[in-house]
């Protein structure tokens, strides 16, 4: 039987979004020690500019980094992107940074997404984002109980 070119794209739209939050559930913020020096809510207020730059791939270089040092600051400008950018891949990374961000709001934005972007594509990587973290919330509270 053969696969259709979109059930081929959606299953490694899935694999590449389990494996991005498999690998970033271990990872750690930033280290205080190693950073004890950056002054983050100047770096937030600078990443808030760069996330509002009219250049796609300044944008792009941003949310990958506010992603990387979970800045919650900028929560507001990741829903505008997700919500507004024309840019597939910006919108999912966007939300792919709110939900390794993990505030509400973010994660609302990202269920919203899931249900009403635009995009399949975009729509589907929300859904497997959001369903890989509800598996990893139910995994921490049944650890929780067990112990």
């Amino acid at each position: 039987m053969k696969r259709s070119f979109s059930t081929t794209a959606s299953v490694s739209l899935i694999a590449l979004a389990s494996i991005i939050i498999t690998c970033t559930a271990f990872a750690a913020p930033p280290s205080t020690s190693k950073n004890a020096d950056v002054n983050w809510k100047r770096a937030e207020s600078n990443y808030i500019a760069a996330l509002n730059s009219d250049n796609v791939g300044v944008r792009q270089s941003a949310v990958q980094l506010v992603a990387k040092y979970r800045l919650a600051g900028t929560c507001k400008q990741l829903i505008t992107i997700l919500q507004n950018d024309r840019n597939e891949s910006l919108r999912m990374a966007a939300a792919y940074a709110l939900v390794t961000i993990g505030i509400n709001e973010g994660l609302s934005a990202v269920q919203d997404a899931a249900l009403y972007d635009g995009s399949d594509r975009v729509a589907k990587f929300c859904d497997a984002l959001l369903d890989i973290s509800n598996r990893k919330a139910v995994d921490a509270i049944a650890s929780s109980i067990t112990d």
